[in-house]
């Protein structure tokens, strides 16, 4: 009887190439995981979606809406400018209009002798120093319906006296109850509305 020789394989390395290449394919993906949670990390997040400021309007009332504006926009533009310049020291330093410049002295103020006032709107105690009767008397007209009047303070809103901030607001009202005329204020400060040129 024959003896059986013993024949020695060597080591199947097959199975620990595949052990070692799960582990290292297993090695990369998780690399490449913590490198794009880094990323994302230092990306600023994205400005959060404005929410609407009123409520949201049926359909046929913003059509409406976008309509009565456009209408509004295109009664303004018949309108000539009237702008009125208030000065830092609270007068209106000047007219403008049709052209021309036409300028003044007037004050807008007045020491009180209330010392819980200080300073007062000379335009709620005479309506000869409100604003559009200031301007009416100088462009000759007993009505300003034909205008679109501007007041344009050299000082920004927020810095105004708060008796002037307050007179000239109650002047734009009173502009329309009593000469007929729409008034806005202009913030200097303000940025320019969209697709305004900027002045060089």
């Amino acid at each position: 009887m024959r003896a059986r020789r013993h024949v020695r394989r060597p080591p199947d390395l097959t199975s620990l190439f595949d052990v070692l290449f799960i582990v290292v394919f297993a090695s990369l993906i998780r690399a490449a995981a913590v490198q794009n949670a880094a990323a994302q990390a230092q990306q600023p997040a994205p400005p959060p979606k404005p929410r609407p400021t009123g409520p949201v309007l049926p359909a046929d009332v913003a059509t409406l809406r976008t309509r009565a504006l456009a209408d509004l926009d295109k009664q303004l533009a018949t309108r000539a400018p009237l702008v009125i310049r208030v000065a830092a020291t609270g007068t209106i330093e000047a007219i403008e209009v049709d052209g021309k410049r036409i300028a003044l002295d007037v004050p807008l103020l007045e020491h009180s002798p209330n010392p819980d006032i200080g300073v007062a709107y000379l335009g709620d105690r005479s309506a000869e120093l409100r604003l559009c009767r200031v301007a009416a008397l100088h462009v000759n007209a007993t009505e300003l319906s034909r205008y679109l009047v501007i007041v344009a303070p050299a000082r920004a809103l927020a810095d105004l006296p708060h008796a002037l901030y307050d007179g000239l607001h109650r002047d734009l009202d009173r502009c329309f109850t009593e000469h007929h005329g729409l008034a806005t204020i202009l913030d200097p400060v303000a940025p320019p509305p969209p697709n305004t040129p900027t002045p060089p």
